[in-house]
This record gives structure tokens, sequence and C-alpha cells, in this order.
């Protein structure tokens, strides 16, 4: 989305610099962009060095021969508009005459176009095969695209600027754009600018369009005499960019489809974990379908649109409507009403219709209103146009492509297609032919994969096409595309060269001229390269019925997991390697209620999962298999004024012991262990919402039974399961699922058991099934169900014992016994990649602001938490994060929260920079008083009310307040609910909004505007202000676990198998110690009574809330104003399974360890404190010096008084 406050093209501001290089006219040398911050991984992959194929890590030679003409219908028509470079040969490196040293080249690279990861290792070939040429070479580079390249801003590439980008994504070193070399002006001007330069060599690293603007700068200089060579290098996420076989791929495309395809693998997994949503996942890709179909191949979705065979089979919307209408009603009766689909986001050109509508739409010409294009479209455009959605209509009316055509990458094809299947499937279940529910969900994959750290192939690969350029223009070459081929083979036998860009031209009719254009390469759907859409063809049937998902997982690094070594599926069927081989097992789901029962084998999972399930997770060095409890000093509540409440309600726990959970040798020494008992049956519910590591916690629940003679249950479809007793023996199923993400072998469907008719049912369900144990797993609701759980089965003298495990990605489950919850590692390491990505990818084009809004906090009941969003600051840096508590201490509006970004943004302006990253926890407006309150009425209304019915029932503030808000959010409030009636604030476009209100604020702040009202002058806004919103959250719940999220799940298993087994019933599975070794954990038990609070809620375990000063908060702190001024975006990277990273813990467990001063931990701080009492005892019994005594009682006076003044003693 872009703001009306956007100019077509926002131009990197030049600062003075030391001036025009020896008085030369143009040239404006800039300030160079130093990377100022780096994560843990981006420095390992600084220091990488890359291997070289034998072609030119030799001596280099060049051999020209004859290239392949991709039409030769065009070659008379090629020749014309190309005299000079048309006879242009192919060059193969590595045999032939040899190239004559140079002392040293001058060469300058331009950046042209989107993002793509692998750019910066491109310049870092580039850079180091100049280096070898000579020591008087000289790098420049381009600043923000091609109008630096004509403008002459550049900047002077030397060792400490190149060393600080290797190997990171991104084009921020030198800035991107999508400026096009098109007048005579602009050609005169780059002529001008290279010769003052003393260019020998101009490397463009662009896709089709930017090296046809390559071709075109190759025959003007060398028609004008000008020595500059020029050399285009394959760059496009969007695989539209390939020749075979000289050009088998562009970079960045393997990186960017990895991405994506971790991501679609993740809503997979949450999609059959709780089987109620259909997951739209648009991909970015413009008109091409490769990126999609690259997914496809490598998540197998139930369905997969390809532009291409929409366009071969002419098919209309209502047949692609009428189509997918047909499949869900089938999946329907077979009890699926869920599934993932992939939508090319060029999908809507390919539709006839649509198709015809867009062309006349491009010829209208921008800036028309939606009245004028009504009148102005045929009659037949104009009844398809008005029959649109508003907002798809207001989509085909934004800013045009820099071709001046619609731009395709801002329509929301998958909300057009979804809004057509939900008006059929209404109207067939009217008629009574579909008796399913449809509820979608949508997602836009794109901006987080265009700059990402680029995968180990793009990396390699990337190297070799710069060090082949370097080569290319040493051997005096121009007019080349950079060619590097026989990718299947080890690197060392890779083919290096150039093709002729005029080779790959064909000519298009633009604008009323004959322009030569490099073909794009769609998904072929038959022919040399059909491979890929063959594969998917084979097997698309057997996936739109069955779920065979399968989770890529993270992109890896390390040479030990053979993942890291995949080159794209696509590419390795195009160059005749073989599919990724579907498990042939046909999928025969159990059905348990409303829920399915399928588990995956092993061998349905990918190569990543395997060598996880089989490797690393099976060497770790925590032992469950010899576990005892050890039962110690009573315990208490966090406020001893909460006591009489909490003894009222949960009465058996109250004041329980804490109980150790050892193992090994440290179960033989200690004091009194009791071994976990044998027999019996334990029950185990997923109850809370997704989060990683929770299989993991059933495989710790096994591993502890196992030799124990005891069965272990799991409840089909989580709290529903339990109530119904749908219940599978899990010891044979949880080594397949080991390291698994989301919940999708027992499943969920509601949040708890809330009331004494549930508990009474679960109670009878469990003496029916003779359970010694049962364990829930889930956050602080399913927490606080388990403690008033307990104390039914305790008062109905029942013989199970329950057991909760903390577990939910928000973080506001904790408390000293907690330091974090399980899942929260894996999903903030998850969404910080991302937010990472897109921070580097708005630091590289310079143009937007992302508003990223985050699933975060506990929303129940209004209350809202932050972790998330500060442990994503802490790892990325972005320019502006909002805190919840914050903004509910200071009691800020949302005028305030608007004008705090306002402040930011203008400051950038001021600074030349109109771009930067916000992060928006998702329930940040249940913070912000107002909006509290209008919530909070909202709830009482019935769903789906409109919004005049509402404003009646409101009070006058509220519906005020409602009022204000655009229509499309008002609509948002009054639709998505929770179960509890309350706002569905991941489902509410808060992040939309807060653009939309920033806008707003930044046009009052231009100059000219009417000054406003207020206590305090604010800045005054001269820049632009494009904005792109986007919320991360499904994509990253049901993610593959960290190997921490591992670890921890299956000690808080085991844990909470022994608590169950021996008999401590209200208990929490805990562990501390989280951030030292894994040998050094401390497992434990506590009664979930002493981590209770009385509330205004009743008795129950609170989320908990960020510490506004505590040292989470001040290690942020110390860097906001920075992060708010300066770009100090660092990329933590992917999860790393193995290598550098893969045993680091999130930020926010190690700026809470430093609360623990010497101890490493709450037990270890009690062992302290109870050693340091007996020593007190010890030295000051009769006899002692009386000074001594003195000093003793004085002291503990003092601890008195200040534990009155804290509420927690009386001095009665």
């Amino acid at each position: 989305r872009t703001s009306a406050l956007s100019s077509p093209y926002v131009l990197f501001c030049p600062l003075l610099g030391p001036g025009p290089l020896c008085g030369m006219v143009g040239v404006t040398f800039q300030p160079q962009r130093l990377r100022a911050a780096a994560s843990q991984l981006e420095r390992e992959r600084q220091n990488l060095s890359p291997e070289l194929p034998e072609a030119i890590s030799q001596a280099w030679r060049v051999q020209d021969t004859d290239p392949l003409i991709v039409n030769p219908d065009f070659t008379e028509t090629i020749k014309g508009l190309f005299p000079s470079t048309s006879s242009v040969k192919k060059v193969n490196l590595g045999s032939g005459i040899p190239v004559a040293p140079t002392g040293g080249l001058k060469v300058g690279a331009v950046l042209s176009g989107g993002q793509a990861p692998g750019g910066h290792t491109v310049l870092a070939g580039l850079y180091d095969a100049l280096k070898r040429t000579g020591p008087d070479s000289v790098f420049y580079g381009f600043c923000d695209g091609p109008h630096g390249l004509f403008s002459g801003n550049v900047v002077k590439v030397d060792d400490a600027m190149m060393d600080g980008y290797r190997n990171t994504g991104g084009f921020d070193m030198i800035g991107s754009g999508r400026h096009k070399i098109e007048s005579k002006e602009h050609f005169e001007a780059s002529r001008d600018i290279c010769a003052q330069l003393d260019l020998d060599g101009l490397v463009v690293i662009g896709g089709d369009d930017s090296n046809t603007n390559a071709a075109l700068l190759a025959e003007y200089f060398k028609a004008q005499g000008v020595k500059t060579k020029v050399i285009g290098c394959p760059k496009t996420i969007d695989g539209d960019l390939k020749c075979h076989p000289d050009l088998p791929v562009s970079f960045g495309f393997d990186t960017a489809c990895r991405t994506f395809a971790e991501l679609v693998g993740n809503v997979e997994v949450d999609a059959i974990s709780t089987q109620k949503y259909y997951h739209f996942c648009r991909l970015m890709g413009r008109a091409a379908s490769n990126i999609a179909l690259e997914v496809a191949l490598l998540t197998n979705p139930n369905v997969c649109y390809l532009g291409e065979e929409v366009q071969a089979k002419n098919m209309s919307l209502r047949q692609i409507t009428d189509e997918a209408v047909e499949l869900i009603m089938k999946r329907a009766e077979a009890g699926k009403n869920y599934g993932t689909i992939l939508v090319p986001e060029g999908l809507i050109e390919f539709i006839p219709e649509l198709t015809v509508m867009i062309q006349e739409i491009n010829e209208l010409g921008e800036g028309l209103q939606e009245e004028d294009v009504v009148k102005k479209l045929s009659p037949e455009n104009s009844e398809r146009f008005q029959f649109l959605p508003e907002y798809i209509r207001a989509q085909l009316l934004l800013d045009r492509d820099p071709h001046g055509n619609v731009n395709v990458t801002r329509i929301e094809t998958e909300k057009l297609l979804s809004s057509c299947i939900e008006q059929e499937l209404s109207r067939r279940k009217l008629s009574g032919e579909y008796k399913g529910h449809y509820q979608p969900l949508f997602h836009a994959f794109g901006y987080e994969g265009r700059a990402g750290l680029p995968s180990r192939f793009d990396s390699t690969y990337c190297y070799c096409l710069g060090y082949t350029a370097g080569a290319l223009l040493a051997a005096g070459r121009t007019g080349l595309m950079v060619s590097v081929r026989n990718l299947l083979e080890p690197v060392a036998k890779w083919e290096c060269g150039g093709i002729p860009v005029t080779s790959m031209c064909v000519v298009e009719r633009r604008k009323g001229k004959d322009k030569p254009v490099i073909k794009k390469a769609l998904v072929e759907l038959d022919g040399p390269l059909c491979q890929p859409y063959k594969a998917w063809v084979a097997i698309r049937d057997r996936l739109a019925m069955e779920d065979h998902y399968r989770v890529p997982g993270p992109l890896q690094f390390d040479d030990a997991c053979p993942a890291s070594r995949d080159l794209p599926i696509t590419l390795t069927l195009e160059l005749g390697g073989l599919p990724i081989p579907l498990d042939p097992t046909p999928r025969m789901p159990v059905k348990y209620g409303k829920f399915l029962h399928c588990p995956v084998p092993l061998a349905g999972r990918s190569s990543l999962q395997r060598w996880r399930a089989e490797g690393p997770l099976k060497a770790s060095v925590l032992s469950l298999s010899s576990l005892a409890t050890v039962v110690g000093e009573p315990t208490q509540p966090a406020r001893m004024g909460d006591a009489q409440a909490i003894k009222e309600i949960l009465p058996s726990t109250f004041e329980g012991p804490l109980v150790e959970v050892v193992m090994g040798n440290a179960a033989q020494k200690a004091k009194n262990p009791v071994q976990v008992a044998s027999g019996g049956k334990l029950g185990v519910a997923f109850l809370g919402r997704q989060a990683p590591g929770g299989h993991d916690a059933l495989c710790g629940i096994v591993e502890a039974m196992k030799g124990k003679n005891c069965e272990v249950f799991g409840f089909v479809g989580g709290a529903e399961g339990l109530l119904k007793g749908h219940v599978v023996r899990i010891e044979e199923l949880v080594d397949q699922y080991r390291g698994a993400g989301g919940f999708d072998l027992l499943g969920r469907t509601k949040d708890g058991i809330d009331n004494d008719y549930e508990r009474e049912t679960a109670f009878e369900m469990c003496k029916k099934l003779g359970l010694t144990g049962l364990i829930l797993v889930g956050g602080t609701r399913t927490v606080t169900n388990a403690s008033y759980l307990a104390e039914h089965f305790a008062a109905n003298k029942s013989a199970t014992s329950v057991v909760a495990i903390p577990c939910g990605i928000e973080g506001g489950l904790m408390n000293p016994f907690v330091e974090v919850s399980l899942g929260f590692d894996s999903a903030s390491k998850i969404i910080a990649q991302l937010v990472a990505n897109t921070s580097t990818d708005g630091a590289s084009s310079r143009k937007y602001y992302y508003f990223l809004r985050i699933m975060d906090g506990a929303t129940q009941g209004m209350e809202t938490t932050s972790h998330i969003s500060m442990e994503v600051a802490l790892a990325t840096r972005p320019n502006v994060v909002l805190i919840g508590e914050e903004i509910a201490e200071k009691r800020m509006s949302l005028h305030d929260v608007v004008g705090r970004i306002a402040d930011v943004v203008c400051a950038r302006a001021a600074d030349g920079k109109n771009f930067g990253t916000v992060v928006i926890p998702e329930g940040f407006l249940a913070a912000v008083p107002e909006c509290r309150v209008l919530f909070e009425e909202i709830a009482k209304l019935p769903s789906g009310c409109c919004s005049v019915e509402a404003v009646s029932h409101l009070s006058k503030f509220s519906a005020a307040l409602l009022k204000s808000f655009p229509e499309y959010f008002q609509q948002q409030l009054l639709t998505y609910r929770n179960d509890d009636g309350q706002v569905h604030t991941s489902q509410v476009q808060s992040g939309q909004l807060l653009a939309d209100m920033v806008e707003e604020e930044l046009m009052a702040r231009t100059p000219g505007a009417p000054e406003q009202a207020g206590p305090r002058k604010k800045p005054t806004f001269t820049g632009s202000f494009a904005t792109v919103t986007q919320f991360i959250g499904y994509q990253a719940r049901c993610g593959v676990p960290s190997q921490f999220d591992s670890e921890y799940g299956r000690a808080l298993g085991g844990t909470a198998a022994a608590l169950a087994a021996n008999g401590h019933n209200g208990y929490m599975a805990s562990v501390s110690g989280l951030a030292g070794p894994l040998a050094s954990w401390r497992c434990a038990g506590v009664p979930i009574s002493a981590v209770s609070s009385n509330t205004d809620k009743g008795v129950r375990v609170a989320p908990a809330r960020l510490q506004l000063h505590g040292p989470v908060c001040r290690a942020w702190n110390k860097i906001q104003k920075q992060c708010a001024e300066g770009d100090l975006y660092q990329n933590p990277g992917p999860i790393q399974f193995s290598g550098t990273g893969a045993g680091c813990v999130a930020q926010t467990l190690l700026a809470r360890q430093s609360q623990w001063g010497q101890a490493s931990n709450y037990l270890a701080t009690l062992d302290e404190l109870t050693e340091n009492v007996e020593l007190l005892d010890r030295v000051c019994r009769p006899g002692c010096e009386v000074s001594l005594a003195h000093l003793a009682n004085r002291t503990l006076g003092t601890m008195e008084e200040l534990l009155f003044l804290m509420g927690e003693v009386s001095l009665a």
C-alpha cells in the first residue's frame, strides 16, 4: 500500500561529500554506508570464503563461440537495434586465449530493480576479481540504482566497506532503484559519468528489464567510442530470467523460495493443528508463477494456482471459483474444513476477462478516479470492474509500475478469489449442497523474502557471478550477461562465461515503438523445461484430498546439515534431476468427533526434519531415562497479600512443597530421592494455542516413562478430546514428531476447561480410562484451568494427578520458576528473521515504512503483553517498537502513539531517510485507554452487527471513537471476535490503522498546513511517506522448534511425567538456568498456587507484564534513540540447528539472567539464601559476640521493614 504522501520514487538525499573529483562536473562522491551492526550469524557469514570453479580460480582464458538465439524471427530487427553489438560472441572461460594482464581495472556497479538475496555477494566476487587484476584497480558503487549512474552519485568501495556486507542480505550497501535509463539525456549523462570516472567497465546487476538496459548501454557506449564495457548479472527472485542451457537460474530465487517455503510449511502445520481454517498464501513473483511452483514442490499444499495454466486453459474467474468450491465441498465431506492454497501474485493477469479489463485500464493512463474509470471503460469491462469488491477496485487504481501499467503486486488476488468462493459456498449452503464451514485466513509473502541472508547455493552462485563479471571485463568483453552453468556438478566443475544479451532478446511493441526486451521465462507447461510442471501435475490430485504437507524448515548454512546443500527443486528437475518423492502410503485419517487423526510418518517429512530427528536431537546430553523426585521446602504465593484468597480456592496445593526432578548421577546423590513410579497410565492434551516444542514435550513424557510399564495416551482434539475420551497411544508415534512444529499429532480445539460441568466430565473420563496422571500443555489460561481441575480431582479423591506444562509463544507465562515459556524462543526467532529481512529491504530501496504487526501478548480479557515485540526489537533493532505496557502505564492516547511515530518519521526525513521499520504488538490497542473502553463495550454486542446498530448501543464517547475510525476498521472490530466475545486482535488491521493515522498526522505537519493546537510545537515534515503493512504470526507459531525449544520441551515433558507418575497433583513443570549449559539446567515441579495471584478476574495465573524498568527494557532503552535516528538493523537470520548460533538463546533470557547476580537462576538463589540463613543460625548461637548478635538483629530488622513496605509481611 502506498500512501498519498508518496512520490513515484523516493531518492536518496545526497549528503555533502568531498565534492566533485578533480573538478569533474556531475560526479558527486557520497559517504560510505558502513554497516553499523551485525548479528552473530551475519559475522560468521561475512568471514566465509566461497569456493570458486576451476574455470575462474585458475589463470583466466577465454574462448569465443556462436550464441544460441532465443527467437530467430527477430534476428534482423535486433541487428537493426544493436548494429554495434549484435555480433558479440558467447564467451567460455577456462580454455582458449589467455587474458592479458591489465595492472588493474576501474569498474562501477549498479544494483537495479527490486532486491534479491545475494546482491552483496555478487559485489564481493566482482571486488575480489578486480583486486586480482592489479594493484591499481578501483571499484565504485552507483548509489540507489540507475539514477545514481546518470546523476553521478557514487561511492568508492574499499576493503572495510566491502567486508561489512559480504554474504549479507539486501542491497543496502549502495542501494537500489527502479529508474530506467531511457531518454537521450540519460544515455549521455551515463556516458559522461563513466568517462569522468575513467571506467573500464560497468556491471549492471538486475532483472530482465535492467539487463536489456545494460545491452542498450553497451550498444550506445560502443557506438560512441566510450572505452567502458558493460556486463550484466542475472538477478530476480521471480525466476523469470533464465535461458536454457546458458542461464539456468537467476540469483536470489533459491533464497526467496526457501524463505517462503518455510513460512508456507509452518502455515500448513497450523492448518492441520486446528483443522478450521483455509490459509490463502499469496506469493511474490510478478507475472510468472515460478516461485509458486517451486514453493508448491517444496511444501505440497492442497492447491497451487499457476497463471500460465489458467491462461492456457482460458479459465474464467467463474471456472476457477467453481473448481475451488468443488474441492472444498469434497474435502468437507471427508471431514476436512481446512487447507492451504497458494496463489501467485500475478494470477489476476492471466484470467482472460480480467486481463482484457486491466489492459484497457492501462491505456486510460494514471491518476483517474473510480467514477472516471467506470465511464471510460467499454461496457463489458465497466461491468466487470464494478462487479469487483471495493478494495480490489481501489488497488487497480494505485500508483503504476515503472512501465505505467497496473501494479499487480498490490492487488490482493487471494481475497478476490476467496470472496468469490465464499459467495458460491453460501449459495450452495442455502440449497443444502454444502454442509461444511469455511473460514479463510490470508497471508502475503514477498518483501520478507527479498533481502534475507543468501542460501549456501545463492552465496556460492553469486560470488561466481561477480567473479566471472570481473574476468569478462578483464578480457575486454561487452554486451554480455554472466553465465554460470553445469550446476548439478561440484562447484569446481561449474562452467563460467558470458552470453550476448541480444541473443536473448525479442521485440515487443511498447508505446507505439519496437522495443527489445529479454523474453520472460514463465512456467513451461510443455517443452524442454516443463519437468517442474509435470512433477506438480503428477502429485496434485493426491495433494488436493490427502494432506502430505511437507515442512522444509529454515535455511541451514552449516555443512553438517545435508539440506544446506540443496539446489532449487525446479532447477534440479530442469537439469535432469529427480523430484522429491511423495510418501506412497495413503493417508487414512481416523475421525474422532470433528477432528481427524492422521500421524505423519518420518518418511513423509522433509530431509531437514528427518536429519534432525535422527541426528542432533537423539544426541542430546539430557537423559530422561532415570528420573527421581525430591521433595523440598514449602512454597508460598509471590504476593503474600493474596495468600488467603488463594488458599480458599486452591487449598490442596497451597504452600505445597517444591519438588525437584533429578536425573542420572544427581538422583543418586540427592537426599531422599523417590524414583519415578512404574505402572499406571498418563494422558496428555494440548489445550493452549500452538507453539513450537509441543511435540518435543510429548517425546520427553514418553522417554521419562520408558521401561516403567506405563501407558501414555494422547487426547485427540485437545479439550474436546479430553471431555469425550478421544485417546490414542503415542509411545510409538512420538519419535516421528521429534523436532516437529505445531500440535498436529494430537491437535487442539478450544483453549481450556472452564466450568464445573467440564471439570466433572474430565474427572469421570480420567476415572474411566484409569489415568494416574493428566498433563495439560498450554499458557496462562491452561495452567489456571489445571489448578482448578486439580482441586476438583482432589475434592473427589481422584487417583489422577494433574500437571501443567508452560507453553505459549507470547512469553506471558513467566515467573521466578518459569524463565520463559516453551515456544517463545522459536517463534520470536522466526519473527525476528522476517522483521530483519523486511528492514533490510527497506534500507535497500529507501522508500517504504514497514508497519509490522506481531502476534504478541495474552489478549484474553483485554490484557496485552509485548514480550515478543521486545525480543524482536533487541534482536533486529527496528526504528520504532510500541510497548503495550508503556502505553498503558503512561495512559497514552491513540493520538499520542501516532505522534510518537510521526516524530521519528519527521526526524528521519530531515536526515534524508524516508524509510524505516515500526514493530507493533497485535494487542497494543487494548492498552490505549479509550480503545480499551470501546473494546469492552463491543464485547457485549452481538457479533457481526453493523456500525449503525453498534453506535446506538455504545456510550457517546465510544460511539464517537468508533465512528472516527475508517470504515474497514469499524467493520473488523465488530466482526472478528474470540470465543469470549472480545475483539480478535490478530484479525483486525491495527497496523494499517496506525499507518493511515500517521499519514494524516504527517499531512498536518507539512509546510503550509494549518497550525495544530497543542502544548508543544511539532516537527515539520518535508519528506515522502509510503507504507507497507504486514501481520506476522501464523507463519511463526507452528515453526520448526529451535534446538533450545526442542531440548526445553523434552525437559519439561520428562519433568511433568515424573511429577504426574509420583502423584504430585496441581503442579506445573519448570526448568531453571535456561541461559546456561544444558547440563546445568534444574528441573522442578512447583504448586500452581505458588505462581497464582488474586486478580479482579479471580485467582489465576495472570499474564506477566513486561517490566518497564527491568533488565530487558533497560537493554532496549540504551539503544532506542540510536535505532530511531540511525540504521542499526541487524539480521539474526534463520534458526540454525548445527554450527554457530545453534545453541544461542533469546536476548530476553540473557538480559533477565543478570538479575540473579552470582547465582545462575532462581533456584540457585534460594539455595544461596538457605545456606546464608543456616550460616547465620550457626554463628549466632548463645555465646556469640554481643556485637555480632546486635549486627545480625539490626540487619534482619531492616529486612523486615523492607518486606513490610513491599506488603509481604505484617509488623503487628
